[in-house]
């Protein structure tokens, strides 16, 4: 089975910042939410917010999800 988080919990939040490589702008962003902060007080209240929550719950589903049908296939179930 995978392994399992207790309910209710969230992963950490990526780092508040993350540099951009091909802008030459200061702009930061959540490559999970696709939003843009002008400054760290900004990014910290998005991965705190309820839609940051809602996507990272998301993507941990589909991750289980994904690593539950892997297994499935390979046992031929």
């Amino acid at each position: 089975s995978a392994p399992s988080t207790p309910q209710g919990t969230d992963p950490p939040p990526p780092p508040l910042w993350q540099p951009l490589t091909n802008h030459s702008e200061a702009g930061k962003n959540c490559c999970l939410c696709g939003a843009w902060f002008n400054n760290p007080m900004m990014a910290q209240q998005h991965y705190e917010g309820k839609k940051h929550k809602r996507n990272a719950a998301r993507t941990r589903l589909l991750e289980q999800l994904a690593g539950s049908l892997d297994v499935s296939e390979s046992t031929g179930q």
